[in-house]
């Protein structure tokens, strides 16, 4: 059975996702070097995977997801972000410091580098979700719902979100599915997330 709810549902938040990206990306926009181009490639990728995420999202099925979202309880609380800020602070500072200090040419500035990261990790653990999707969720779940409450762990929890959270959140939709529709989804990610690396690499002069 379809859910065409459940489905636009998920097609909104991925494209809010690409809007963030985007604004993301606009900070550095007198760094681009071949717009048109890479613009025209970054959507041939991005959005057909928002519309195949949407359009799997909508299908019910008997089995329930890995993790259900209720299971979890929010993670989210003002008191909670500005203590994560005593550890997220100190690292945004570095890490603007020393990228915006590196050749223009050689590198994607900050903070569009940050798209490149949130690729590259959530690429590795969808790769590793191949072989091990279980316990992939089960690590992104243990780092991002953190019973702790002190500055690390609010910290970690906003970095594990970034960085791990959308592969975690798909492959936690996928766990739902039988192995002979995980697993083609998944591989097909990997291109994805490889060829999206690219395409973003591209608008700097890549």
């Amino acid at each position: 059975m379809f859910s065409l709810k459940k489905s636009l549902k998920t097609l909104a938040k991925g494209q809010f996702c690409f809007l963030l990206m985007t604004f993301i990306l606009l900070t550095n926009v007198s760094h681009w070097r071949d717009p048109l181009a890479s613009w025209v490639l970054i959507l041939m990728l991005i959005q057909p995977g928002i519309f195949l995420l949407a359009f799997v999202d909508g299908f019910r099925t008997k089995k329930a997801v890995e993790v259900e979202p209720e299971e979890r309880g929010s993670v989210f609380s003002l008191k909670g972000f500005l203590k994560s800020l005593w550890f997220l602070a100190p690292v945004l500072l570095f890490m603007t410091l020393t990228m915006g200090h590196f050749d223009r040419d050689a590198v994607v500035p900050f903070p569009s580098a940050l798209i490149l990261g949130f690729l590259l990790v959530n690429g590795f653990f969808n790769f590793l979700s191949l072989f091990v999707p279980s316990y992939v969720v089960l690590f992104y779940v243990a780092n991002a719902y953190d019973k702790a409450n002190t500055a690390w762990s609010e910290g970690f929890r906003y970095i594990a979100i970034y960085f791990s959270g959308l592969n975690a959140e798909i492959q936690n939709l996928l766990s739902r599915f039988p192995f002979y529709i995980q697993r083609p989804i998944t591989l097909l990610l990997c291109i994805w997330y490889i060829f999206a690396y690219i395409s973003i690499g591209s608008l700097f002069g890549w």
